[in-house]
Parts: structure tokens; C-alpha cells; sequence
């Protein structure tokens, strides 16, 4: 979608509009939301603080008469005269504030010997709601069977859990499991009536949970775990009158920032049309220097004019399709350069390799053709080896070069089948030993399964690898081959003496014509092609290749194991 341009007296108008009514407007809308979300946090927040510090001072207080109440019960085991358990109970009482009564009993109409056995499982101290004597009563069991009962007065712990809520307008319930007030905190029993639709019924146990129909007045339901009591606390309308003074300074603040905006935006339309012309002639005299690339930077917002946003489109247009014309011959003459190089690195390479065996192979037959002079049998039958040793070369690199389009394009075939890997690299360095001074030395246990591999492609693997091994190790030197099992696969370590190659180097290896310079290599010729046939070959029947230089050189490749 082209965009319209409008003229600059057109600009000036639109600007002095939206910079003054657009940014009030806004600032209007973002005062209002956002006194509304910090009160609702601010409530939010203090409403749980409040649920949680009631809850940990009733925690608090009830733990530490149930720790009295134990402590008497265990006492009292001990003690063998009624009348110092009477005398005994008479003196805690005394002491321990908050206490009605603190006396012995058989039963009583919460708790019994007969119910005795559903209670006391889990816990030692059972507590009950006495809402006739307005009381908590709290239980423990002696050894004898009676119960140590303790009354506590609801009033007095009212007191003293609600004493620090100073100056708080919420309303704080403790309910029973039947939503029962058991305690109260600023009571109003017809805003708590209102209330019980709403008490959630889906909760976790000492988990705050906000609810309520109103956002702006957010109500807390606490679940205590034990007693199976909850705490309520109800948020009134009257907590929200504090953040209209916030309202108003948000307000004043978005008035200041709307000034600020007109200033702003004055200043912004200068700034951008001066650097948007400083663009223009930056890229002139860049163009005529003969930097065709450089084109205007326009910077595309809503203060530019049409007739300068025209100006310079049409200006990198023309940048543009010199600076293309420029590209095409320059890329031109970069791929005839290297279509150049590659052509003269392709014929010299592959003349040497196909030169060498193609010299062992005419001195061999002119000598089986020479008439003047009488060859014996084995001669002739060590020249024929000569000559089939040499034409194999020339065949492997022939397979090397046709495998190497097919490697490219992921359109390389194979057909796997269960084969006898000895068999095949003992073959392999047998082609090889005789025509060089290294010596081979092939590790494998007798009873080492077969593998899921195509044979041919598994020969020119091990004989690219074995004739890299040779090429670039020292004379007289060790080459080792050793198999071992790992999972389902079945991995081949082919190690040479060789030169430390930095680790950050190993993995181009596996390049087209890769090469490393060092005194070894760089008096070898090769194709340079051998790992990255090995990887591809590898690869296409299921395994993996990875190069190691620490101690000499060593290639591991895996291939899959029969099944």
C-alpha cells in the first residue's frame, strides 16, 4: 500500500492537533488505569499481608496451648493422687492465660471412649467449636483412658489476636468448617452475609486466595489446615478513597507531559528534516566520488514531506540500478576467475594421479612386449599384478570423481547387506602393502559380528582412508587398524604417525579439496576429495566419521551392525 505524503503546511496543522488533543486524550486513559491497577495491587497485596499475619498469630497461639496442653497430659501419667492432679490442674490454670477450665473427663458430647478410635490417629491434641459456651475446646488423651480437656475463652483470644490490627479498616473472620464466625475483627454480619455465595470452594490449604465479585475490593479466603477453620478478610469501599490523591497528581503529571509532547514534537520535525537533507547530500557526493552503493538514508516517519520522500526514492532508485550493473559485471568476472582456477586445479590434479599408474602400466607392458629379451614366469606374473594393481588405482579414482556429484546433490544410493568386514580390509591392505614401506597392523577379534553395509562403498571407504594413512605418514612408520563393538554399531580407529593438527582445523578436512599446509602434505599431490567421499559414503549407510590429532592421526567411523 503506497503511503499519501501530505505538504509541509499540511504536517504543521496535523501535528498541532495530535500534539495537543492526542497526548491529553492518552494521558487521561493511562491515569485511570493505571491509579485503578496500583490500588487494586496495593489492596491485593495488603489484603493477604493481613490474612497471613492474623493466621500466623493464630497458628502461633494455638500451637502454644496445644504444647501446654501435652505437656500437662504427660505430667499427669506421672502423677498418681487424684488430688495432685486437681491441685496440679488448678495452678496451670492459674497461671495460663486465656483458660476457662482445664479439667479431667471420661467423655463429653464431642469426644468419647467409644469414638475415641477416630480421632487421636494422627495428632495428639483434637480441637472443637463449643458455640453454646463460646469456646474452643481442645483434647488430649491419657493413658488411662480419660481425657485432658481445656477450655479456652473466645473473647479473650479475640483480643489478643486482633490487638495489633490497629487503625485497619477490614473486616477479619476465623469460621468454622461450617462457615460458622468463630472470631471477628470490625464485625458486620450483613456485608459477611453477602459474602457467603462467593466463598470459594476450590482451594489449597494455607494458600491466600483472592475472591469477589468486584475487582477494585478484593476479598482474601485462607484455609487453615488444622483445626479445619478459615480466614476471611473483606475489603470495604471505603479503603479506595486514598488513591484519589494519586489520581489527581497523575493527572496534573499528564497535563505536564502533554506540554512536553508539543515541545517535543516541534523539535523532532526540525531534527528529522535536517538530517534527512544532510542524507541526501551525503549520498550525492558519496555518488560522485563513484560509491554507487551509498544510498539516501531517509528516515521514513510521519514528518516527511512527499516532495522530499519522492525526491530521494527516485534518487536510490537510480543508485540502485547502477549499483546492480556494477555488481553483475563484478560477479561475472569473479566466477570466470574461478570457474578459471578450478578448471587449471582439476586437470593438474588429475593428470598427475592418472599419469602415475598410467606410467607403471605402459613400463610394465612394454617390458611383457619386448622380444629380445626372455621374461620368466614370474616375471611376467609379478608385471600382470603391476598392471592389475595400477588399474585398480585409476578405477578408484574414476568411482572417487563419479561419487563426488552424487554426494553433492543427496542423490548418492547404496545397498547394504551383511558382510564380513575382516575379510574386506584384509583385502584392502593387501592391494596397498606391497607397494609401500609402512606396516599395517590389523586388530580384530575372530568372533566380530558382520555389519549392515554396502561392500563396495565400504572398500572405497577403507581404501581412501588407508591410502590417506600412507600418504601422509613417515616412512617405515606404524599404521594401526582396530575394530570394537559400541551398541549396535560397529566402529573402525584407522591411526597414523602424523604432525599435532590444531582441533579447529580437523573438521575442514572434510571439505572438497581440503589441504593442509605442513612440510608432509604439501609435498603430496591428491585430489583432496578422500574425507569428503569417506563422510558422505559413511553417512549414507547410517554412521558417523569424527577425526582426532592428539597422538598421530586417527579417523573412527561406525557403520550398523547386522541384525
Amino acid at each position: 500500500m503506497k503511503i499519501r505524503r501530505l505538504k509541509i503546511y499540511q504536517q504543521l496543522i496535523i501535528v498541532l492537533i495530535v500534539a495537543v488533543l492526542l497526548p491529553l486524550c492518552i494521558t487521561t486513559l493511562i491515569v485511570t488505569n493505571v491509579n485503578q491497577h496500583a490500588v487494586r495491587a496495593e489492596l491485593r497485596y495488603s489484603a493477604k499481608m493481613t490474612s497471613d499475619s492474623v493466621y500466623q498469630r493464630f497458628r502461633k497461639t494455638i500451637d502454644e496451648k496445644r504444647l501446654l496442653l501435652l505437656f500437662v497430659a504427660k505430667s499427669i501419667n506421672y502423677i498418681k493422687s487424684e488430688g495432685k492432679i486437681e491441685s496440679f490442674l488448678r495452678d496451670v490454670s492459674q497461671e495460663a492465660g486465656n483458660i476457662t477450665s482445664l479439667e479431667l473427663i471420661d467423655s463429653d458430647n464431642n469426644i468419647s471412649k467409644d469414638n475415641a478410635n477416630n480421632y487421636f490417629k494422627d495428632k495428639e491434641v483434637e480441637i472443637f467449636y463449643d458455640s453454646s459456651e463460646n469456646s474452643i475446646l481442645m483434647y488430649a488423651k491419657l493413658n488411662d483412658g480419660r481425657f485432658l480437656r481445656k477450655k479456652i475463652d473466645i473473647d479473650s483470644l479475640n483480643e489478643e489476636l486482633f490487638k495489633y490490627l490497629v487503625n485497619d479498616k477490614r473486616q477479619v473472620y476465623i469460621l468454622d468448617s461450617t462457615n460458622k464466625i468463630i472470631m471477628a475483627y470490625n464485625r458486620d454480619y450483613k456485608l459477611f452475609k453477602g459474602l457467603l455465595p462467593d466463598m470459594p470452594t476450590n482451594y489449597s490449604t494455607e494458600e491466600p486466595l483472592i475472591f469477589g465479585k468486584v475487582k477494585n475490593l478484593p476479598n482474601v479466603y485462607l484455609k487453615m489446615k488444622e483445626p479445619d477453620w478459615s480466614i476471611v478478610v473483606v475489603t470495604p469501599k471505603s479503603l479506595i478513597s486514598y488513591g484519589i490523591i494519586d489520581a489527581r497528581f497523575k493527572i496534573i503529571t499528564a497535563i505536564v507531559v502533554a506540554a512536553a509532547a508539543i515541545i517535543a514534537v516541534g523539535i523532532l520535525y526540525s531534527v528529522s528534516l535536517n538530517i534527512n537533507i544532510r542524507q541526501l547530500f551525503k549520498a550525492i557526493s558519496a555518488m560522485a566520488a563513484g560509491n554507487y552503493r551509498r544510498k539516501a538514508r531517509l528516515i521514513k516517519d510521519f514528518f516527511t514531506p512527499y516532495e522530499f520522500a519522492y525526491l530521494v526514492e527516485e534518487f536510490n532508485l537510480m543508485a540502485e540500478k547502477i549499483d546492480r550493473s556494477y555488481k553483475e559485471l563484478q560477479k561475472a568476472n569473479d566466477e570466470l576467475s574461478r570457474l578459471d582456477r578450478m578448471k587449471s586445479n582439476l586437470i593438474d590434479t588429475v593428470s598427475h594421479e592418472f599419469r602415475t599408474p598410467l606410467t607403471g602400466i605402459r613400463g610394465h607392458v612394454s617390458r611383457l612386449l619386448r622380444k629380445d629379451t626372455n621374461i620368466d614366469e614370474e616375471t611376467r606374473i609379478k608385471s600382470l599384478k603391476v598392471i592389475k594393481q595400477q588399474a585398480e588405482r585409476i578405477n578408484r579414482l574414476v568411482d572417487d570423481l563419479l561419487v563426488v556429484p552424487e554426494i553433492e546433490s543427496e542423490f548418492l544410493r547404496v545397498f547394504p547387506v551383511d558382510i564380513n568386514i575382516a575379510d574386506i580390509i584384509e583385502d584392502c591392505i593387501l592391494s596397498l602393502q606391497q607397494k609401500q614401506s609402512r606396516q599395517i597392523n590389523f586388530d580384530i577379534n575372530p568372533d566380530f559380528p558382520t555389519v549392515y553395509a554396502d561392500s563396495d562403498r565400504f572398500v572405497q571407504v577403507v581404501m581412501n582412508l588407508l591410502d590417506n594413512a600412507i600418504k601422509y605418514s613417515p616412512e617405515n612408520s606404524i599404521i594401526s587398524i582396530k575394530t570394537e563393538q559400541e551398541g549396535d554399531f560397529a566402529c573402525i580407529r584407522i591411526r597414523n604417525e602424523a604432525d599435532y593438527i590444531p582441533e579447529d582445523k580437523l573438521e575442514s578436512l572434510f571439505d572438497k579439496f581440503a589441504r593442509l599446509d605442513g612440510d608432509l602434505t604439501h609435498t603430496k599431490k591428491g585430489t583432496g576429495l578422500g574425507l569428503f567421499i569417506v563422510r558422505g559414503l559413511i553417512q549414507a549407510m547410517g554412521g558417523e566419521v569424527s577425526l582426532y590429532s592428539d597422538d598421530g592421526f586417527e579417523v573412527r567411523f561406525t557403520v550398523p551392525l547386522a541384525k
